[in-house]
């Protein structure tokens, strides 16, 4: 592929598997040593319009909300969003995306009661080749991300107050994910330092911009 091709790159993993901190070491490492031309963006999130329907789905959404209401409104988000995506990578950039579809997949259909169908659908309507050129899951178990978010110290939102138990499900989901998209999706243990497993992304993502 070459360094200077546009790239699509997310992050997966429960709360509190340091997918955050690692997509942002390697932000800052790509830009010094390899290339300016990175985008570094979130979903929900990434565009004025999206960053407004994170707040709905974060702050005002909850278990009694009509699944369906949720899931039209990440793709709301996403549409807008992948927009914006497509832009930077015709334009050469390598785009970092903190959480992408096989969240939608893990939160909306294997842990939840949205079918499978409805959100391939959605997909490609928006992205036509439906899922990122790599995709880094970052697995750690649910015990340990829950004390990672307690340390943090911050105001939880719904998804930072989710049980263990449902934690649990989720990573489950991640892993099934995982097991059917090994082309695509390379496991990656937290259960190191942070520096250590920061040099374990570097090392795979180097790999893959080198092809």
């Amino acid at each position: 592929m070459g360094v200077n091709k546009g790239a699509f790159i997310t992050f997966e993993g429960i709360e509190g598997s340091g997918k955050s901190t690692q997509i942002k070491l390697l932000a800052s490492y790509l830009k010094k040593e390899i290339s300016k031309k990175i985008f570094l963006t979130r979903e929900p999130g990434g565009t004025v319009i999206s960053e407004k329907i994170r707040s709905l789905v974060i702050n005002h959404l909850n278990q009694k909300s009509n699944p369906l209401t949720e899931l039209f409104l990440l793709f709301a988000a996403r549409a807008e969003h992948f927009d914006l995506i497509k832009q930077k990578l015709k334009e050469g950039y390598i785009v970092l995306c903190d959480r992408y579809l096989d969240s939608t997949l893990a939160y909306q259909h294997y842990t939840g009661s949205i079918p499978l169908k409805y959100i391939n659908y959605l997909q490609l309507l928006i992205d036509k080749n439906q899922k990122p050129n790599l995709t880094i899951l970052l697995d750690l178990h649910p015990n340990v991300g829950k004390k990672r978010i307690i340390r943090r110290n911050k105001k939880l939102d719904r998804f930072d107050r989710e049980s263990v138990e449902k934690m649990n499900l989720i990573r489950k989901a991640f892993l099934k994910i995982y097991k059917l998209n090994k082309n695509r999706i390379i496991l990656v243990s937290n259960n190191l330092s942070k520096k250590e497993v920061q040099n374990n992304i570097r090392t795979i993502v180097l790999k893959y911009l080198n092809k």
